[in-house]
């Protein structure tokens, strides 16, 4: 029997292709033993508020030419994991790939200041969400985004597949309107950083700059204080594996501050900083600075060069 614009759309059984991110909460094991439920509770439900996916926003519609007009993120959850799909076979090209890194970005902002770590697993394959968003979720994607963030991950990031990127460079149906531009250029430049390790990861502290926060540059700065406060806080309470995680965290703060301090004239001939901040540059980014024994290695090795 032929569908007909008032009949419920059938879930399809097959997968379709889609970006799928697997997040969970960084040390959540130290949480169940140092928290009460209602504390654990609390976390969860702002964590699975801040990573909600759009396309739960509105109700689906039931008109075949409608369905996958423009591309939607979903989400499901389970304990402290969220899978989030959005959608890419979609009839209009709105640019998902760098669409999806925005919301990820403003997602572990928003965890970040209520003292949540998150880390996470991101790739582009096939999954199964359903028309409407309703699930279940399952494919071959999801079990990819699942293994990144187990094994490559590893730290508070959420960490990028490289077959995702290549994917978005060489696939014009992730682009807005099938053209790459010089606003895509420095968006994926400015989200899109390599670690270390050499594993591609979403660079929040690069891609949140003033123009994210509604208070400018005094929102930003503030923001850069209460993420210097949860690392100086976790690193007194850690030790081992978990300790290393958030040196790497440190590294990654400290890396960032100093690139920004090279952004101002610590001189401040102006005043312009000093009226706006009622401090100076130099004191604001020395205190932003996270100092740890970590870093004292290289210092010993330089006294052992001038002795």
């Amino acid at each position: 029997m032929a569908t007909t614009p008032t009949d419920p759309i059938p879930a399809p059984s097959g997968y379709e292709k889609a970006i799928v991110t697997f997040i969970d909460i960084l040390g959540f094991r130290r949480l169940l033993a140092t928290r009460d439920a209602g504390q654990i509770l609390e976390i969860l439900s702002l964590l699975r508020n801040y990573t909600r996916g759009d396309g739960h926003e509105e109700p689906i519609s039931n008109r075949l030419d409608e369905l996958r007009l423009y591309s939607q993120s979903f989400s499901e959850s389970v304990s402290d994991a969220v899978v989030r799909v959005r959608t890419t076979e979609t009839q209009s090209q709105d640019g998902p790939f760098l669409y999806e890194l925005l919301n990820l970005m403003h997602a572990q902002i928003q965890c970040l200041n209520r003292g949540i770590l998150i880390r996470g697993g991101l790739t582009i394959g096939d999954v199964h969400v359903g028309i409407d968003g309703s699930g279940p979720v399952f494919g071959p994607a999801m079990v990819r985004a699942y293994e990144i963030e187990q094994n490559e991950a590893v730290y508070p990031r959420i960490t990028i597949d490289e077959a995702a990127v290549e994917a978005f460079l060489d696939d014009p149906f992730l682009w807005q309107e099938g053209q790459f531009d010089e606003n895509d250029l420095e968006m994926a430049r400015r989200y899109i950083a390599v670690g270390e390790d050499g594993c591609y990861f979403l660079d929040y502290l690069a891609a949140a700059d003033a123009g994210e926060f509604d208070e400018g540059e005094i929102g930003q700065f503030s923001f850069l204080m209460r993420h210097r406060d949860l690392i100086e806080t976790e690193l007194q309470s850690v030790s081992g594996k978990e300790r290393r995680k958030l040196i790497w965290l440190a590294n990654y703060h400290n890396r960032f501050v100093a690139d920004l301090r090279t952004r101002y004239d610590m001189t401040d001939a102006s005043g312009e900083f000093i009226a706006l901040l009622a401090v100076t540059p130099a004191e604001l980014f020395d205190s932003l600075h996270i100092s740890g024994s970590w870093l004292r290695f290289g210092d010993r090795l330089q006294d052992l060069v001038q002795r």
